[in-house]
């Protein structure tokens, strides 16, 4: 199955905000941030579908993932 590339972008755009989340964010993770930044297929509806798939594979709480919108839109104000 072949994936679309902003839906890969996207997925890991949210990789990256979970990182930055957790604390764990990289200097690699920061350069690839602005890329996909400068991507028009990055959109935020496709992060934000993005975000619910990771949350829904790792079995994270409806609250955490709730809590990382919130954040994720607090970032961007």
């Amino acid at each position: 199955m072949r994936r679309d590339p902003s839906w890969v972008k996207s997925r890991i755009a949210a990789r990256i905000l979970l990182h930055r989340r957790r604390g764990r964010l990289c200097a690699r993770d920061r350069r690839l941030a602005v890329r996909l930044l400068r991507d028009p297929g990055v959109t935020d509806r496709l992060i934000d579908q993005a975000f619910a798939c990771i949350c829904a594979e790792k079995h994270l709480p409806v609250t955490e993932y709730h809590a990382l919108l919130r954040a994720t839109v607090a970032t961007a104000a």
